[in-house]
């Protein structure tokens, strides 16, 4: 705006009922403008909301994890593993929600770590399964000590405690399950968009 009279473009946008601020137009002219509709912030709706809840964890499971040396991706794997079942790289990749060719890099360093290792020595155990070495085991227990310290933490800041919190996260992932709240019809659907 020059000498106090707008460009016949932000007289346009004026005339239009538009309502709210912008700083840029087009053809170069900088000047405050007003656009249609308010939108409701992105931080009210809950997939936006667990979305950014969950880069804030996995940036504090990152640092805890490249503190000891192993990286996000590795941790996670690791996780898994400590629930004490042997498991294959596809069953890790399901579990760790990666891609079965991210989890098997992942797997391999591990093992090339010597945190993990493949099956050996029992009759039910299959060559392509993995368990946790020692070795293992021990930098998952430092690792844990440090992410429980967190959640309680932040469960303290909450006003609730780590267990319920964790637990009402589980409870909500469970029942949402995709979309479909156990609808077998509407998943089956959705399996077939995405095939589309």
């Amino acid at each position: 705006m020059r000498g106090g009279s707008a460009t016949p473009n932000t007289r346009n946008l004026f005339a239009n009922g538009w309502g709210h601020r912008a700083d840029h137009l087009p053809y170069g002219h900088h000047v405050t403008a007003y656009l249609p509709h308010q939108g409701t912030p992105a931080n009210r709706r809950l997939d936006y909301t667990a979305a950014r809840l969950s880069r804030a964890l996995d940036r504090a499971a990152e640092n805890t994890a490249l503190a000891h040396g192993i990286t996000l991706r590795q941790l996670t794997a690791m996780e898994v593993l400590g629930e004490g079942a042997r498991l294959s790289n596809a069953e890790v990749a399901r579990r760790t929600f990666v891609s079965p060719q991210a989890a098997h890099v992942a797997c391999e360093q591990l093992i090339t770590k010597g945190l993990a290792e493949k099956a050996m020595g029992t009759e039910s155990a299959r060559a392509t399964d993995l368990a946790l070495t020692e070795l293992g085991w021990d930098l998952l227990e430092k690792c844990t000590a440090e992410m429980v310290e967190l959640e309680n933490e932040l469960a303290r800041r909450l006003g609730t405690r780590a267990e319920s919190f964790i637990g009402r996260m589980s409870e909500a992932a469970r029942h949402l399950a995709g979309g479909y709240f156990g609808d077998a019809a509407m998943e089956a659907a959705a399996v077939h968009r995405r095939q589309i």
